[in-house]
């Protein structure tokens, strides 16, 4: 048996708290819990992470439409070249999740020479606290069916 104490993890959940600070809040103050994120996939945790970030904190999505929107990916290399890939899958449950071709053509226009359909663009798990009633809304990628691992 081979152990390695000081190795390093291959990835990591990117666990990701969103705190809202009141206006008049003193600088130390972190404000009000508005969102917990993290997710599971390898390279694409982070891309997935922060696209949920963006969907829900800055275009105002509801919390299960910006865990379960269609992602984009840049790996930079991707199967020894420059890929771009764009998630496309039929999940088992029965939607179709696709990058719109709006996008496809948009991130070509930019040149995104490559760009490649992927079944998978990894899986985010997702807490909210609703700042009027401060309840709980908690959502389970449909990816991985919906449920959190364990369940």
């Amino acid at each position: 048996l081979k152990t390695h104490l000081n190795a390093q993890p291959l990835s990591s959940m990117s666990p990701t708290m969103v705190f809202r600070r009141e206006e008049a809040a003193d600088e130390d103050d972190w404000g009000k819990l508005m969102l917990v994120v993290g997710g599971s996939g390898g390279p694409k945790i982070i891309t997935a992470v922060l696209q949920v970030l963006i969907n829900y904190c800055m275009l105002g999505m509801p919390l299960f439409e910006s865990v379960a929107r269609p992602r984009v990916h840049e790996q930079l290399v991707y199967h020894d070249s420059a890929t771009t890939t764009a998630e496309k899958d039929l999940l088992e449950q029965g939607p179709l999740i696709a990058v719109p071709e709006r996008t496809h053509n948009a991130l070509l226009s930019r040149g995104h020479a490559s760009l490649l359909d992927v079944d998978y663009a990894g899986t985010v798990q997702a807490v909210a606290v609703d700042i009027e009633t401060n309840t709980l809304s908690a959502v389970s990628d449909i990816r991985k069916g919906g449920t959190p691992a364990g369940y």
